[in-house]
């Protein structure tokens, strides 16, 4: 558990310290949109949390936001049209199956679609305007299954499944390029 929160400075190839977070927390999401970065719930050694952070590298500080609904740790955060998506998780008792969004611009959370299997542990990408959330645990087994979200729906629908199960993973998109 814990407050620090540290940067690479590339053109030193070092690692610096930040500001400390406001909260101890662990389990959290953590996501970048609109060169801010978002802490997003996770634990603090006693209970899950609702609570979310926004660090402004300009400034150096952190500042709360508006927390989400529900308290969760272990969830599967992403950005999709200039929303911020929290994708299931853990609160405590069990996974969820809930998601929810965060609109900067209105700053309020608002529930969307649940998934169609409850998951903590997600990864979770955004390819051609679609959130996908990739394995995970549903509290009694580690998933291969794949679920991709379109916004214009608000439907949730199984995808692929991938070739074995996975829980606390990391997901990341490569664009390849249009070679037509």
């Amino acid at each position: 558990l814990h407050r620090s929160a540290e940067r690479y400075d590339a053109d030193k190839d070092k690692w610096e310290p930040v500001s400390s977070m406001r909260l101890v927390r662990s389990s959290h999401g953590v996501v970048v949109h609109n060169r801010l970065l978002y802490a997003v719930g996770g634990f603090d050694g006693r209970a899950r949390l609702s609570s979310v952070e926004c660090y402004h590298p300009e400034n150096n500080q952190w500042k709360d936001i508006e927390p989400m609904n529900e308290a969760r740790s272990g969830a599967g955060v992403a950005v999709l049209g200039g929303c911020i998506y929290a994708v299931g998780g853990f609160n405590g008792q069990s996974q969820l199956m809930s998601v929810e969004r965060y609109d900067p611009k209105r700053r309020i959370w608002e529930y969307v679609a649940p998934l169609q299997k409850a998951r903590s542990g997600v990864g979770v990408a955004v390819v051609d305007s679609m959130l996908y959330a990739l394995g995970g645990y549903d509290g009694n087994d580690f998933l291969p299954c794949v679920e991709k979200y379109n916004p214009e729906t608000n439907t949730w629908d199984n995808d692929s499944r991938m070739l074995c199960e996975r829980s606390g993973h990391g997901v990341g998109v490569e664009k390849m390029p249009n070679l037509c």
